[in-house]
């Protein structure tokens, strides 16, 4: 586990990258103070998890306009901080779990499997297609392929690993998968519907 400390809210803002899983934010702060900073930082990351501190519990009902997950009062006590650090540790495990991250040129992202529709292999690019937009990064298929292991992840041909949540229809050797249509290939037609089978049957 790794600490890093901010002397206040714009510390924190320069260069700030979602890499982060947890952080408390002070509400008082110079310069900048918890809250402006928590909106600041939800602008670039919607995921990482937000527990405030202060020592007048009303302005802690703000929280919920930035997706904090609990504040904790001052001053801080031991059993108070383990009780979030459990909360935080449940929470983690589960973005793990439905979550993958991405190692960018600009730094790291963090992608809820529900957003990725499907892999996409371009040359020696993968192309992951999310809901609103797509990313790209220098990979091969067998990369994408381990990253997802375990998850609803089928190949439906060489270049294609669908979420098979997001299979809309398949007909004519195409799967619609949010808006494309992708061509299942010969070789991969009965193994892409009986993994789509058993998905949908929950088995």
């Amino acid at each position: 586990m790794k600490v890093r400390e901010f002397a206040d809210g714009q510390a924190l803002l320069q260069g700030f990258r979602p890499e982060f899983d947890v952080l408390f934010l002070d509400i008082e702060m110079p310069r900048l103070d918890g809250m402006s900073a928590a909106r600041q930082i939800r602008e670039r990351d919607e995921q990482v998890t937000i527990i405030f501190i202060t020592n007048m519990a009303q302005y802690a009902i703000h929280g919920y306009e930035v997706g904090a997950l609990d504040f904790l009062l001052k001053p801080v006590s031991y059993e108070a901080l383990e009780m979030r650090l459990q909360k935080v540790w449940k929470l983690a495990q589960a973005r793990q779990e439905s979550g993958i991250l991405l190692s960018l040129g600009s730094g790291l992202r963090k992608i809820a499997l529900s957003e990725l529709f499907y892999v996409e292999l371009v040359g020696h690019d993968l192309v992951y297609h999310l809901k609103d937009q797509s990313v790209t990064l220098r990979g091969s298929m067998r990369e994408a392929e381990e990253q997802l292991r375990g998850k609803p992840f089928f190949k439906c041909n060489s270049c294609y690993l669908v979420n098979l949540d997001h299979v809309r229809a398949v007909s004519d050797g195409v799967a619609v998968v949010g808006g494309d249509r992708l061509q299942i290939s010969r070789a991969r037609k009965k193994a892409f519907m009986e993994a789509l089978a058993a998905h949908l049957a929950g088995v």
